[in-house]
């Protein structure tokens, strides 16, 4: 059997005996109805919050852990941490030992320390929430062990690892397995922030997981914190972290599709690698890719359908609010054309941009397949060259191509101008146009670009595709530089989680009380 492959399947195994595990004997057990109504407003919350699946129960984690951290004890927090998630779902009803409890706020405590030395620094609302990524990360670890994720983690890193080829010095040598571990964990299990800054911290300090409240290694790091979270920091703004992701992102549908396969049944999975037998595996692989394929086209509507009908309700608003007010109190009359023109174009444009995305499936999987073969050694290896492009914003040369973009967004932004002139648009609503015509092109695209998680296989825009680019890539340039600095407060979270989630939660919890009181008086009867 392949080496590298002999961890996953054991883990495969190992998830499959704990999901068949009875529930243990002493369970946290909550109202089913309680659980209902706690489950559906993180549904509606949730709808509102554009994140990966994967990243809720620890968001989830993170929102109580803000909201209830200062008010109780380590050991209160500890129990009501675990209810508020069962409430919720995000772990099953009696399927949770109590005995968490316990282990959840001995996590608590070894993080006090820590909070504490956070309030003495200078930069203390940084290091608070640098603090609340890693706990919610630790704890959620803890109710969730990521055991597959891991296994395919360690595969990957260990294939690409002996397949790379580094060129030029973009990456100093002693940061190329770091990096390369950060870009693993980013491409191939989606790994946010928080999460990157859980596992590098626990790469620079393998015994936390395991330390009590009161070791030498919490008192170190307290001690150190201001330190070690500029060196963290350091490695995951490095000018090498985004390409190499890129990179690696291109080979991650590969090992999420073994991780199918594995998952599926790791005895099958184990006996093909042992057998060699090529036509059992190639036909697992294609029926897993095309799992994927459907999935993500789910996906892609669900997102799309988001979208679309946010900015819908968005530009609805600024109609009603902005342009009519302008047009009818300031210039005194009102165009029906510019108004519906802002309020659907760019709606329309967003779900043409998003739905047209398409996958070359069979070309895709022969890839995917060949990569495969590969790894296990029954075909023509490949390399993964690390070769970082040099930026051509310097020299000369760089000042050249600046004018050029700059010239070109000129005669883009020129010519809708124009147009929109035609149609009697005003100042206002032009420069409207402009502004979210260059962010849905932005996030329309972003979307589009979404399917890079399942395609391998280059897919090149021919001469049509470049003409494309020169023309609008400076908007959608535009549009990414105005998301990169525009506040990032959602209203509507921020009605969610400051004025409903604390007397909510505070029902719930009320509720809860009250019913297994009334239990009991009925037990006793």
């Amino acid at each position: 059997m392949h080496s590298s492959f002999d961890h996953l399947i054991h883990s495969a195994k190992r998830a499959q005996e704990l999901a068949d595990a009875p529930p243990p004997a002493e369970a946290i057990a909550v109202s089913e109805t309680i659980s209902t109504a706690a489950s559906v407003y993180e549904l509606v919350r949730n709808a509102l919050e554009y994140d990966e699946e994967h990243l809720l129960r620890r968001n989830a984690i993170r929102r109580i852990l803000k909201r209830r951290l200062d008010e109780t004890t380590p050991d209160v927090l500890g129990g009501d941490l675990l209810r508020e998630l069962i409430w919720a779902r995000y772990l099953p009803n009696k399927r949770v030992s109590e005995t968490q409890i316990f282990v959840a706020s001995n996590i608590l405590y070894k993080y006090e320390p820590l909070f504490e030395a956070a309030k003495l620094s200078s930069d203390r609302h940084h290091l608070h929430q640098w603090l609340l990524d890693m706990l919610s990360t630790e704890l959620e670890y803890l109710l969730s062990p990521h055991i597959v994720d891991e296994s395919v983690a360690s595969v990957a890193y260990q294939e690409l690892k002996s397949r790379i080829k580094w060129v030029g010095k973009t990456v100093a040598e002693e940061d190329r397995d770091l990096q390369l571990y950060t870009a693993v964990h980013r491409a191939v299990l989606k790994s946010n922030v928080p999460t990157l800054r859980f596992r590098l911290f626990t790469l620079y300090y393998p015994d936390w997981v395991t330390s009590a409240p009161d070791s030498a290694l919490v008192r170190e790091v307290a001690t150190g914190l201001p330190k070690i979270v500029e060196s963290i920091e350091g490695q995951l703004r490095h000018p090498g972290a985004d390409p190499l992701y890129r990179l690696v992102r291109h080979h991650a549908i590969v090992f999420h599709l073994l991780r199918d396969v594995c998952s599926d049944d790791p005895d099958a999975f184990a006996h093909m690698i042992e057998t060699r037998n090529e036509k059992e595996m190639d036909h697992a692989i294609a029926k897993a890719a095309k799992n994927r394929y459907n999935k993500f086209r789910g996906r892609l509507r669900r997102m799309v359908i988001r979208a679309v009908s946010f900015l819908f309700l968005t530009k609805m608003v600024l109609a009603f609010i902005i342009e009519l007010p302008y047009e009818t109190l300031v210039l005194g009359a009102s165009s029906r054309m510019p108004l519906l023109v802002n309020i659907l174009f760019h709606p329309l444009l967003l779900a043409v941009i998003g739905l047209s995305a398409r996958i070359p499936e069979e070309k895709n999987t022969k890839k995917i397949i060949e990569e495969v073969h590969a790894l296990f050694g029954w075909g023509e290896d490949f390399v993964v060259v690390a070769k970082f492009r040099r930026p051509w914003t310097r020299g000369t040369l760089g000042i050249i191509f600046k004018l050029l973009y700059a010239a070109f967004f000129a005669l883009s932004i020129g010519v809708i101008v124009s147009v929109l002139r035609t149609f009697d648009f005003n100042a206002l609503s032009i420069g409207l146009f402009v502004f979210f015509l260059t962010l849905v092109t932005f996030f329309g695209l972003k979307i589009r670009n979404s399917k890079r998680e399942v395609v391998i296989v280059e897919t090149g825009g021919g001469v049509l595709g470049t003409i494309a680019d020169v023309l609008f890539l400076p908007i959608i340039s535009t549009g990414r530089w105005i998301s990169l600095r525009a506040p990032r407060v959602n209203i509507f979270l921020f009605f969610f989680d400051f004025i409903i989630e604390a007397p909510f939660k505070a029902a719930i919890g009320l509720i809860e009380g009250w019913l297994a009181f009334v239990r009991e008086k009925k037990e006793e009867i």
